[in-house]
């Protein structure tokens, strides 16, 4: 759908980086399950192990998925900003190249929802 602007944007968006403190915001979808509709956001150290992140953070706030518990971790297929990426589970979001405002997005093989059907 089409949009037209109705004028110039004439202040500064507040999600810029100088904003968050040293973290930066990403957001993760976890594919074909839609029971979570929508990627999630997340404030966070740069500095904090993917497989930290993964645990403390994402887990908690989908681990009501019955699917979840099936998750390896080392089996992930992983995109970052719309691109395949092959991250290392013990580096940094840093050093994994995720920057401020990345999209992350993993697909489970082998989980595809509820009965199959991406719920």
């Amino acid at each position: 759908m089409a949009t037209i602007s109705i004028g110039e944007y004439k202040f500064p968006p507040a999600d810029r980086i100088e904003n968050y403190g040293g973290d930066i915001n990403i957001y993760v979808c976890w594919e074909h399950h839609l029971l979570i509709p929508c990627p999630a956001a997340y404030r966070l150290p740069p500095d904090i192990a993917l497989i930290d992140f993964l645990e403390q953070m994402f887990r908690p706030d989908h681990n009501h998925h019955p699917e979840y518990a099936k998750i390896d971790y080392a089996t992930l297929v992983w995109t970052l900003d719309g691109k395949p990426w092959a991250p290392r589970l013990d580096a940094s979001l840093r050093e994994n190249g995720v920057t401020h405002m990345s999209y992350l997005s993993f697909r489970a093989p082998g989980l595809d929802g509820v009965n199959g059907d991406g719920v």
